[in-house]
């Protein structure tokens, strides 16, 4: 009787394993943590730059990375499973990172005190228990557990167990999109406006005098000119990818020869809000004159 069970719980092990490794991906050991090196990084449906967009990471966010695809990782992010362009993504087999709580999806999984199958044994966990996950080394989720004893520190492989929270410190992207459409609601305030060369206030503005502006009134410090503004500032977002809140730049605008010479702010449906030639107003993106000078945009926020 006593080997009939035992079989029976190999074989729901063997099979909450198999379960896994088919729910996520090929290999579900986690290859490492990755860091995001950029604004508004896009977690994709494939591996694809014209796939569906999922959700937005931002510069320091964590992601937990799956497998290796060329040019892109998929990861988990936020809870959220797809892919990232890896030029973007800082990768680190052994970190330290808060990854917020996950969950024992097997029956029964030992807790060991370092990343490795045959370290000591310090407890055992059953499915279903809470963990903290506080980094990864190598295929280990590096765990803190609360015991009888109190907190204890150790490794799980990291098939064996769920992520059931967004990492704390990762950023709010619904809320940095709400702060984004607060300053272009607010910018909206100075259509009109004159424009004056040099200008930098509300009696009169410049191009770039009027992004410094209205981004300083959210806690923003741009550089003074468009040309600074698009090489110092923010990160650089492909012209597919815009959000509202982005700086969009423009060459040759009054001088032929120069590279950065007019910025504006993205307000979404092909749309940018800027100061020009007769005050500041709001132009698309798609109009002659412009679409022929862009040159690309910045992610600040």
């Amino acid at each position: 009787m006593k080997k009939r069970l035992l079989f029976c719980f190999i074989t729901v092990v063997l099979l909450c394993a198999t379960l896994t490794i088919s729910a996520l991906a090929d290999d579900t050991v986690k290859l490492g943590i990755g860091i995001v090196d950029a604004t508004g990084l896009r977690l994709r449906a494939a591996p694809d730059t014209n796939a569906e967009v999922i959700n937005s990471a931002y510069q320091d966010d964590v992601v937990v990375v799956l497998a290796d695809y060329g040019e892109w990782y998929q990861v988990i992010y936020n809870l959220d499973v797809g892919y990232m362009y890896k030029e973007y993504v800082i990768f680190k087999a052994v970190e330290n990172a808060d990854l917020g709580e996950a969950t024992v999806n097997c029956p029964l999984v030992n807790l060991r005190a370092k990343p490795d199958s045959g370290a000591e044994q310090l407890t055992q966990l059953e499915e279903g228990e809470t963990v903290h996950i506080i980094g990864l080394n190598n295929g280990w989720y590096k765990v803190d557990y609360i015991t009888v004893y109190g907190w204890t520190t150790g490794y799980i492989r990291s098939d064996l167990l769920d992520l059931t929270e967004v990492p704390p410190y990762n950023t709010d992207y619904s809320y940095q999109q709400s702060i984004a459409q607060e300053l272009v609601n607010y910018s909206m305030n100075f259509l009109g406006v004159p424009y004056i060369w040099g200008g930098e206030t509300p009696n009169g503005f410049d191009c770039s005098g009027f992004t410094q502006y209205v981004f300083e009134a959210y806690g923003y410090d741009l550089d003074r000119v468009a040309q600074d503004q698009m090489y110092n500032n923010g990160t650089e977002v492909s012209k597919s990818d815009l959000m509202v809140g982005d700086l969009v730049f423009f060459g040759g605008t009054y001088v032929s020869n120069e590279t950065v010479t007019h910025v504006g702010i993205y307000i979404g449906n092909g749309q940018f809000i800027h100061a020009a030639s007769g005050g500041v107003k709001i132009t698309n993106l798609s109009h002659d004159y412009y679409a022929a000078r862009y040159v690309g945009a910045r992610r600040i926020i």
